[in-house]
């Protein structure tokens, strides 16, 4: 399911997101697109207001035909509806939530809420639809690969196999500006 947490679809990104679901049906994924997702939406800077954001995502947790959901793109709505989200719904049927931007933010939330495990990945529209057009073949290829190891494993919904087996460390270094 491709979904608007957070930011509307503008009409030029219209084309962009039809190709991320074509990416998407190429790795064998079927895909439906959530109904807040509609050229023109919009509250603000979100695709709708924070509680109508958190009623169509509560609805995309509960429904059992829904295996994953990814954000059609980030902004600046997450924080408004992070105290709406139904944690239970999680708790009762896990699934991974793909995106970045703010969208971040809802992965900390949930993995400190559920142990739900929530993935960085590309935005559909401007990523699958766009950047990733223009990326090299053998990247699109990794991407499709990895996407593929995924299987269920229960709390954590996706357990995938690194690309390289190993560990890595390092500081977490913040400057100010």
């Amino acid at each position: 399911m491709i979904a608007s947490l957070s930011g509307p679809l503008h009409a030029v990104y219209e084309p962009d997101l039809a190709r991320a679901v074509v990416v998407l049906e190429r790795m064998g994924f079927r895909v439906r697109r959530a109904p807040l997702l509609e050229v023109g939406r919009h509250h603000w800077w979100g695709a709708a207001t924070p509680e109508e954001i958190a009623r169509e995502f509560n609805s995309l947790l509960r429904d059992p035909e829904v295996r994953a959901v990814i954000a059609h793109d980030g902004g600046s709505s997450v924080l408004g509806y992070l105290d709406l989200i139904d944690v239970e719904a999680i708790r009762a049927d896990p699934k991974p939530i793909l995106g970045y931007s703010d969208i971040s933010l809802l992965h900390l939330v949930l993995f400190a809420r559920t142990g739900l495990v929530g993935f960085h990945a590309d935005l559909a529209t401007p990523g699958l639809g766009g950047h990733w057009q223009s990326a090299p073949a053998a990247r699109r290829a990794n991407s499709r690969r990895c996407t593929r190891r995924c299987s269920p494993a229960g709390r954590r919904p996706w357990r995938c196999r690194p690309l390289r087996p190993g560990s890595a460390g390092g500081q977490v270094a913040h400057r100010a500006p």
